[in-house]
């Protein structure tokens, strides 16, 4: 049995975002296996019962507020500097003295096996480690969410700084993952990215998975021409969907099924339901268990222009046994095979049309329905995914003993 530091820029319970469902599920299966040291920053907005909850996981735990989430004059400062200066902005604002005096005392206490980073920003602090092998595990390539997130802004002054972190961020990325031990990606199309953008890496695929008992296909009856999408407005790839969604896509299909009803499970901030779709959308905010709506709607959507990784509510969709109307960036990374488990649509009027072909054709429904459940099952389940984690860490610390 090993003993790993585990550091993580958020807490990862209760499951509420992508981010922590990836996190969680993977830490969860390292524990029994090894002694895990648990290291965490803190956003403002983390339940603080969570600690509890992962001390009985972990050896042990600590977490550290974010720095600039509690100064407001830090955080100007740091949005700032992203023009000037080399290190993105997404780095600088993980950067807390707390916890680098944390590591520092964890590895001068306890002989560690190996130290794993859970998100890109934490690497900065491997400087830290002397000796310590890490590995880096990546959620998302980031200088391409910044990059593709410059390429979609609405205003000159955000699309300049998003394009100027996204090259600053570049550089980071391959720096950090040239010194690495071993990055995990969630996707073979991150994969392929990230090797390109730092070749001395050793990348390996690390699925985002999903815990196919917890989210099955339910009970409920289908409501008719129901859809549904799961995923709060404060992650912008969210936000410009569903506002695509709502402004282009909506109208097209509302003009041949005119009951069509979309219901947004997560938090609305900043998202403004246009007049003329208004009637056909609800919006419940935060719900603790979704599966119910996810159950009853006819049919599930991302229609997600930016961003790269993979969406795990894709995967959740998927093991619920629901048939699925995505863009090709929403459906990245799962090996899904169109008009068979899954319709492709990468413009409003072929998004409203797969909808459409879906909601009428309840054979098509189920059958697509069907497919992407057995594939969750098969190949997507998190037991099947950690594994890979574990056997890479077990090589990484038997080949540095």
């Amino acid at each position: 049995m090993a003993k790993i530091l585990f550091i993580t820029t958020r807490l990862p319970y209760p499951t509420n975002e992508g981010h922590q469902i990836r996190t969680y599920n993977l830490l969860k299966r390292i524990c029994p296996s090894h002694q895990v040291h648990y290291l965490s920053l803190q956003r403002n907005d983390d339940d603080p019962s969570a600690v509890q909850h992962l001390e009985s996981m972990c050896q042990s735990v600590q977490v550290f507020p974010i720095p600039n989430e509690h100064s407001k004059i830090r955080f100007a400062k740091d949005l700032l500097q992203g023009f000037f200066t080399k290190t993105p902005f997404v780095v600088r604002k993980y950067f807390s003295q707390e916890l680098a005096r944390a590591i520092e005392e964890k590895l001068t206490s306890e002989q560690f096996d190996l130290v794993h980073f859970d998100m890109l920003p934490l690497a900065q602090y491997a400087n830290l480690l002397g000796n310590v092998p890490y590995v880096l595990n990546n959620h998302n390539v980031e200088s391409l969410l910044l990059k593709r997130r410059a390429e979609n802004a609405d205003s000159l002054p955000e699309k300049v700084f998003f394009g100027n972190q996204g090259k600053s961020l570049h550089q980071f990325e391959a720096d950090v993952c040239a010194r690495a031990k071993e990055t995990f990606v969630c996707s073979q199309i991150d994969a392929d990215i990230l090797q390109a953008l730092s070749p001395a890496a050793k990348i390996s695929v690390v699925e985002n998975g999903v815990d196919t008992q917890f989210f099955s296909p339910g009970k409920q009856e289908q409501v008719e021409n129901s859809l549904v999408f799961v995923g709060g407005m404060g992650w912008f790839p969210n936000k410009d969907g569903m506002i695509f969604f709502m402004d282009e896509v909506m109208p097209k299909i509302l003009a041949k099924v005119p009951d069509a009803k979309l219901t947004l499970v997560g938090k609305s901030t900043g998202v403004q339901i246009p007049p003329d779709v208004k009637d056909n959308i609800t919006v419940t905010g935060f719900v603790d268990d979704f599966r119910p709506i996810v159950a009853s709607a006819a049919v599930y959507i991302l229609p997600i222009r930016v961003g790269s990784g993979t969406r795990l509510k894709l995967l959740e969709a998927m093991a619920m046994g629901k048939a699925i109307v995505s863009t090709s960036v929403g459906a990245e990374g799962v090996n899904l095979s169109a008009d068979e488990n899954i319709i492709y649509a990468d413009d409003a009027s072929a998004f409203a049309r797969g909808i459409i072909a879906l909601l009428t054709d309840s054979e098509k429904n189920s059958r697509f329905g069907h497919s992407a459940r057995d594939l969750a099952t098969g190949k997507y389940d998190w037991d099947i995914i950690a594994n890979k984690l574990l056997s890479s860490y077990n090589t990484i610390i038997t080949t540095n003993t």
